[in-house]
């Protein structure tokens, strides 16, 4: 891995962080963004997807030096991918080398949160904390893991995968996107509000929708975010009781709204913590917004050197 000056140079970087939902394609410079393009994610096959990522960092760049890519799953040491629970035909597909001949560049492609991670220890929270977690909230929900500073993959890249804890082990569990059922995801991630909402009789389209209308006092969309954000809690509590953590932090396109959910994520701690003071922790949202996985994206490529391990 580089070393933490190697954080303070000012020449732009491209970063990629591809979602269930959307791409975001941004050129970085330190810790900001320069310029920004967000586009939705096109729902085809994944030679045609990586078709539109190459072709969106060439509107940026049209010969790049090097590219970082987030994506919401795992890839191996060779940048293949183990599977992407939420963005279906990718599993076995070598992504960094199909990315790496369609740019005539190396590629370095990384988990979301591991992306975000690597942000937030260098230019967020990581000014504050050696050791915090990320959470990304969003079409799935995935983290990131800081240890003594640094961002940590895990030996096979499946580090901080807080999405697939298991928090419901009922037989009426929600179905999870990774095949399992039970899983945090299930419960608090965008399709998990929209659930809470429509079964309580509402109807929205979107987590802004859905918090705007929170916001004007509509109760049952209030009730949406309280459960997720217990069931939130009650599985980061998993998390603390292993790794007694400095801070939570959030990220992701749903941490916008999560002063509705800052409250019951606390009560969802406390309900589960061995000891108190483990519930007590600092739950903040990341100053980078929603953008910390492509701006940590952008950095991959000089920061993951060499082995991913």
């Amino acid at each position: 891995m580089s070393n933490a000056g190697d954080f303070a140079d000012d020449r732009p970087r491209m970063g990629v962080d591809f979602g269930g939902t959307r791409i975001k394609f941004a050129s970085v410079i330190g810790g900001k963004i320069d310029r920004l393009v967000v586009l939705d994610t096109p729902k085809n096959n994944s030679a045609a997807l990586l078709r539109s990522i190459a072709d969106g960092v060439k509107a940026f760049q049209a010969q790049p030096v090097s590219v970082g890519v987030a994506i919401p799953g795992e890839v191996d040491e060779d940048g293949i991918c183990w599977r992407l629970p939420n963005v279906t035909g990718f599993e076995g597909v070598p992504i960094s080398r199909e990315l790496e001949k369609l740019l005539g560049c190396p590629v370095r492609i990384e988990n979301d949160g591991t992306s975000a991670a690597l942000a937030e220890s260098k230019f967020g929270y990581g000014l504050q904390f050696q050791d915090f977690l990320v959470v990304t909230l969003g079409t799935g929900v995935g983290g990131g893991l800081v240890l003594g500073g640094q961002a940590r993959r895990g030996h096979l890249g499946f580090a901080a995968e807080i999405g697939h804890i298991l928090i419901d082990r009922s037989a009426t569990a929600w179905l999870c996107h990774c095949g399992k059922t039970g899983c945090i995801e299930s419960y608090a991630s965008t399709r998990a509000l929209l659930r809470y909402y429509s079964e309580a009789g509402g109807s929205a389209n979107s987590v802004e929708e859905l918090a705007r209308a929170a916001r004007d006092g509509d109760a049952e969309a209030t009730e949406s975010f309280r459960r997720a954000g217990k069931a939130l809690g009650m599985g980061l509590c998993s998390a603390q009781h292993l790794l007694d953590l400095d801070a939570l932090i959030f990220t992701g396109g749903i941490s916008a709204a999560f002063d509705l959910m800052t409250d019951s994520v606390r009560e969802g701690l406390r309900a589960r913590a061995f000891a108190p003071p483990l519930s007590e922790l600092p739950l903040l949202v990341s100053e980078l917004g929603p953008h910390a996985g492509v701006i940590g994206a952008a950095w991959l490529p000089s920061h993951f050197e060499g082995p991913r391990s």
